[in-house]
């Protein structure tokens, strides 16, 4: 209660120094100016009371030191964007081989991560069927401007559900 005294205390004489000083003005132009000059001061007067009044919350924050941090493991993260990599160029590179009217019963890449974390194609095999055999210049074609790798191509008997082990 005697905070709102205190304001109310403090509104009261900026009301009657604002008043006078007012009265005391005898310009019109001097005047427009020190009404300006009266409001900021009643204003800056009314809001820095206030604010003397007002205590500042207790604000009491949790200890966080014993919070537990997931551990971040690059290196698992490497292993699953070289996968999501791998599984995307191959897909890549089947529907460009469709693309040309090549069938191949499978496509294998083994890729690297190097230490800055950049991934390249270490070496890239390519399983064929015999019907496929006289097409394997152009199948390194493709690959070799695709990924700029020479692929390893093996001609198989075997149909593709047996090479999907």
């Amino acid at each position: 209660m005697s905070a709102l005294k205190s304001v109310c205390l403090t509104l009261c004489f900026t009301c009657v120094a604002v008043g006078i000083v007012s009265v005391l003005i005898p310009q019109k132009r001097t005047r427009r100016i020190m009404s300006f000059v009266t409001g900021l001061f009643f204003i800056s007067t009314l809001v820095t009371s206030v604010a003397a009044q007002v205590q500042a919350p207790d604000i009491q924050f949790p200890d966080t030191s014993n919070i537990q941090l997931p551990a971040y493991r690059e290196e698992a993260y490497q292993h699953t964007v070289a996968q999501m990599t791998a599984d995307h160029l191959t897909e890549a590179l089947d529907e460009l081989l469709k693309n040309e009217g090549i069938s191949v019963q499978d496509i294998r890449l083994a890729l690297k991560i190097s230490d800055e974390g950049r991934i390249s194609v270490v070496r890239a095999v390519i399983y064929i069927s015999e019907e496929s055999r006289h097409q394997t210049a152009q199948i390194e074609s493709i690959i070799y401007r695709n990924i700029a790798k020479e692929p390893e191509i093996y001609v198989t008997g075997k149909e593709s559900d047996e090479m999907a082990e």
